[in-house]
């Protein structure tokens, strides 16, 4: 039985069916067999409509679930829930994958369509406004972001780096977290991007950049906990849609947001720091 936070992590419930899949009746085997197809389908699915659409009893689902190692049913399925709020990509997986070609595009315009919506409309413009003059008027900028959220944070630093010196990513490649945290100092801004999906260790990490004394602009999801304490400034962006794989049009969005707002508060200084930027590209020949 599950009994420790290994046990009863959100991709447990998968791990533990392939385990005992070669084991089960035949009547249990199509209860795994459904779960494997669509197992974000658990977290919505009462006990009576997986029985129904598996073909088998109510009780041979309990059975099923008991010999995968979980007390209930219920216990399951609240394992699902927690993978499904926590971005697991198993909890997703097939979530729109037998629509119509036709209709996959246009559920697709309709999720960027509100997830841009949704995170933009969060936004409150006195935090927006703070943010930006402290990012245009900050001794230096550094970024920070793991996994998906690393490429949002390299957009941000590819973008600021055009309109002012001392931009560039906390972490260099073969760096340790300590080393890229220690240079921080009062006077620095580090935006975090911190979207579902951190990387264990990711609380304590703020935290330090915060005992540094930087400004923390934290760009995150309804699923950040405890961060945001430590942070100057949250800006949640909504990234669950109807389908598989969370979108980042909301998050791209925001940060665009907090670019422009940048360039205004900059103004003269940062189109000369821009127009050097390009003279050099031009001196270069490093484009097309």
């Amino acid at each position: 039985m599950p009994g420790n936070e290994a046990a009863s992590s959100p991709d447990a419930l998968y791990q533990r069916i392939h385990a005992a899949y070669a084991s089960l009746p035949a009547g249990e085997r199509r209860v795994a067999d459904l779960l494997l197809e669509a197992p974000g389908d658990l977290a919505v699915w009462t006990a009576s409509e997986l029985a129904r659409r598996a073909g088998v009893s109510n009780a041979t689902v309990s059975r099923a679930f008991r010999r995968i190692g979980y007390r209930s049913y219920d216990e399951a399925r609240r394992t699902a829930r927690l993978a499904r709020g926590n971005g697991s990509p198993l909890s997703s997986w097939g979530d729109g994958v037998g629509t119509a070609a036709a209709d996959a595009l246009s559920v697709l315009i309709a999720d960027e369509m509100r997830v841009v919506e949704a995170s933009l409309s969060r936004v409150d413009p006195r935090q927006l406004a703070a943010a930006a003059e402290a990012l245009a008027r900050a001794r230096r900028v550094r970024l920070l972001g793991f996994r998906n959220s690393r490429f949002l944070a390299d957009y941000v630093t590819a973008a600021m780096s055009q309109m002012r010196p001392g931009v560039a990513p906390m972490l260099l490649a073969g760096q340790t977290r300590a080393e890229g945290v220690a240079a921080l100092a009062p006077g620095d801004v580090a935006l975090v991007v911190g979207l579902r999906r951190r990387p264990a260790g990711f609380a304590e990490l703020v935290k330090a950049i915060a005992a540094r004394g930087a400004q923390i602009l934290l760009i995150a999801d309804a699923s950040i906990r405890e961060v945001p304490a430590h942070a100057d400034w949250t800006f949640d962006c909504v990234v669950e849609t109807s389908q598989f794989a969370d979108s980042y049009a909301g998050a791209v969005a925001m940060l665009r947001l907090l670019v422009l707002e940048v360039a205004r508060r900059l103004g003269p200084e940062g189109r000369a720091h821009l127009e050097e930027v390009e003279a050099l590209r031009a001196r270069l020949g490093e484009l097309e």
